[in-house]
Parts: structure tokens; sequence; C-alpha cells
């Protein structure tokens, strides 16, 4: 196996396409098909095949893809301490996180780093949590926030530092009493995030302990969209509650005392196990463990 070969089978198995794959690789069609060619030649099975219009890994390319992933993420690894061993004076951490931790908190982190840490780039990436675990496994992201739940199944991520993240019923309407009992909310509009995500289906196992059936009236797969839903009095919600931090004194944003049990989930930051890490992402993670932020609380990442 040679280094093209495996890069080309790594782009193809993301982008489905022998053209995309030539595109990002810098490469002609021709040479893909032929380093594809190559490693079916020399494992004598075939690693790639056409399935709707697109090219689909086989059995045999989807058990060799983790190795290939592996050796590029090695190389990259050897080239950055290499480089860091020259005595480089710059670096880059590429970290990925969802839309409200992006917000919210990550930007004082960010902050303090590049303060600490100036000639240093910070590249940050903002999706969803099953989107950024891919791109952490395929080496475009050195860490990322995600739910701690989210490595829980995954055998090749590591949970470098976790917290305690509690959310609660939030309303912004004037006529809600506060403190009020769960029964009094089983007739009030939710207005909850969009079904299949992952905090989705946090807050329904949340509701099942309790017992409790929203009357749901809206779905989104943003905070900042519920909370101007919630602010012109058109429901209520559960919202982790670093979502609401960065609201104005007079916001009519209020967490409701219910008595219920609280839900506590866990963010984590999360990187796959390799073997050697940058200097500079080693930085990035010691001042995470050291950040202290409103609703967010370490806890034990063993």
């Amino acid at each position: 196996m040679e280094m093209r070969e495996i890069r080309s089978l790594v782009v193809l198995a993301e982008c489905g396409t022998i053209q995309e794959t030539a595109e990002k690789c810098n490469l002609s069609p021709p040479a893909v098909h032929k380093h594809l060619k190559a490693l079916e030649d020399e494992f004598a099975v075939r690693i790639y095949a056409k399935r709707g219009g697109r090219l689909a890994l086989t059995d045999a390319g989807r058990l060799l893809l983790p190795f290939a992933r592996e050796i590029l993420a090695q190389r990259e690894a050897a080239a950055t301490a290499l480089y860091e061993w020259r005595d480089a004076r710059r670096g880059v951490v590429r970290v990925g996180a969802g839309p409200s931790f992006s917000s919210y908190l990550l930007p004082l982190l960010v902050k303090r780093y590049r303060r600490r840490f100036p000639n240093v780039d910070v590249f940050v990436e903002t999706a969803t949590g099953d989107y950024l675990l891919e791109r952490l496994r395929g080496g475009h992201l050195d860490l990322i926030f995600d739910l701690a739940s989210s490595a829980i199944d995954e055998p090749d991520i590591e949970m470098l530092a976790q917290w305690e993240s509690p959310a609660g019923f939030i309303s912004g309407r004037a006529d809600m009493p506060n403190p009020c009992r769960l029964p009094q909310l089983k007739t009030a509009p939710f207005i909850l995030y969009q079904q299949g995500t992952r905090i989705e289906r946090l807050v329904a196992s949340y509701f099942d302990r309790l017992g409790f059936r929203p009357r749901v009236v809206m779905r989104s797969d943003s905070a900042e969209a519920i909370k101007a839903m919630i602010r012109a009095g058109l429901g209520i919600s559960v919202l982790f509650l670093w979502n609401i931090n960065a609201e104005p004194r007079n916001s009519q944003l209020v967490v409701l005392r219910t008595g219920a049990p609280p839900l506590v989930s866990h963010m984590a930051l999360l990187r796959t196990k390799s073997h050697y890490t940058p200097r500079a992402v080693q930085e990035f993670t010691v001042l995470a463990r050291q950040m202290s932020w409103k609703n967010l609380h370490p806890a034990s990442a063993g």
C-alpha cells in the first residue's frame, strides 16, 4: 500500500464518486481509479461497488477503512511531531462543536487560548454531533465538544474531559405561575428540538422517566429559534441552562421551578485515540479543563 492509494480510499468513502475524490485529492479520475485498483489487486478483494448511482465500500472496503484512516492520522502526527521538534512557532488546533456550544461557551475558551498562544491558529467548525464525530474520525478535526453519551459505544473515541450540564423548563409567558407543579404543564404548548437529534432523544428519555407527555406544538434544530418562540409567548421548552446565560438581565426567559428531578447530562471533550497529540492541541485541552463556565460543572472523565 502506498500513501496516495490509502488517501484515495479514505476520500472515496467520504465522497462516493471518483470525480469528487479526484478533486479533493488534486488528482485526475484515472489516477484515483488506478489507486483503488492497486489496492484491490494487492488484497485480492473488491473494495467498492456502484450503488444507486454512487460508489459505496464493500464489506472488505469497510473493514480496511479504519486502518487506512489510522495510517493517514499517524503520518500527519509524525509530520507534526517533526515540525514541533524543529521548534516551530506556529501550530493549528481544529475544534468542532454544536451551534449552541459554539455560540455561548466556545468563544471564551478560544479567546483565552489565543491570548496565551497568539501564534497558533484555531479553526472552529460548527455542525451537528454525528457529522462532527465523522469529521473527527476522518482526521479533519483534532477535538470536538459533544454529549458524553455519544462516545460510550465508540472504541476509537477518547474522552478527555467532561462537564455536568443541567437543563430546565424555560418559559417566557408572564401568566405562567412559578413555581408550578409538573401536572400544571400538561396542557401547556411545548417547543422542543427536532426529532431524531441527540438532544431530543435526551429530553424524550427524561420525560419518560417523569411519566410526562408534553403537548408539542413546534420543533426546531436551533436553540436560538426555540428561544425566539418562547420570548414570543408561544410555548415553553426544556433547554440546557447555558443556552440562556447570554440573555440580558431583563430577559423574558425564566427557569420554571417544577419540583421535578433535574435533567443533568454531560458535555465532553473528545478526540480519536492516537499515539501522538500535537502540543498545540494538548495545551488547548489543558485550558479547556481549567475553564469555569456558568451552568457547566467539571465532572470526572473516568
